[in-house]
């Protein structure tokens, strides 16, 4: 595996990146150890602390594992990893953008309607009321960019009155992998976005406690983006 030299500035940044790349793709191969912190200070044409700090990055993000005093060995990413790691995909070359984007829009689809269902089982009313009045603010707005950013704060919103941390924790990594494409993936949001009444319909049911009307609602509007993918 050859390396590109990397500028100063953005040195750790630039090296996890070429690093991370390397794993996602396979040409640092899961098993295999990283060449020594000297060989790839060299390669990179870095200083150690750069390198390091690169290194740590990709022992948080579970893409190797550190020995100390040992080899820096590579792991399987689909074993090791999280869900944060899905937005690195989207800006590598390990899978086609439509394929990582499907997976994103399958797994919205799935926490959506069973978010939706857990906050009309537990939204107070204010977090009821507050998506309501927030669905409120987004009538009569014609610009589909805005459109798109309210669209994305009204789930948030529903998530969080759901009061599942997972899910709240895995919506911030959808939306990061979604949005490394912000242009295609606003333009096969956009049906979902403008459906006020649809948006409507949810907000309604979560208000009023009706869990398989929010759920049947729910899943009207975010089977929309994936059946357009």
């Amino acid at each position: 595996m050859t390396f590109s030299p990397i500028a100063r500035s953005g040195v750790s940044d630039a090296v996890y990146r070429q690093l991370r790349d390397a794993i996602l793709t396979g040409s640092l191969a899961a098993g295999s150890s990283l060449p020594g912190e000297r060989t790839l200070a060299e390669e990179f044409g870095v200083a150690r602390h750069g390198l390091r700090e690169a290194i740590r990055r990709l022992q948080q993000a579970r893409l190797v594992e550190v020995s100390h005093g040992g080899a820096t060995r590579v792991l399987d990413w689909r074993v090791s990893a999280g869900l944060e790691l899905l937005g690195d995909l989207a800006a590598s070359l390990e899978l086609p953008g439509s394929a990582i984007l499907r997976s994103a829009l399958e797994m919205r689809l799935a926490i959506g309607v069973d978010a939706a269902r857990l906050a009309a089982n537990r939204a107070s009313a204010d977090a009821a009321g507050e998506i309501e009045e927030y669905l409120t603010g987004s009538v009569g707005v014609t610009d589909p960019v805005v459109l798109a950013e309210r669209y994305e704060q009204f789930w948030r919103l529903i998530i969080v009155a759901g009061d599942n941390l997972a899910y709240q924790l895995s919506y911030n990594s959808l939306v990061l992998a979604m949005n490394q494409n912000a242009e295609v993936t606003r333009e096969l949001a956009a049906p979902e976005a403008a459906d006020l009444p649809t948006q409507r319909v949810l907000a309604t049911a979560i208000a009023s406690g009706d869990a398989d009307g929010a759920a049947a609602a729910a899943r009207r509007l975010t089977s929309v983006m994936l059946s357009r993918l």
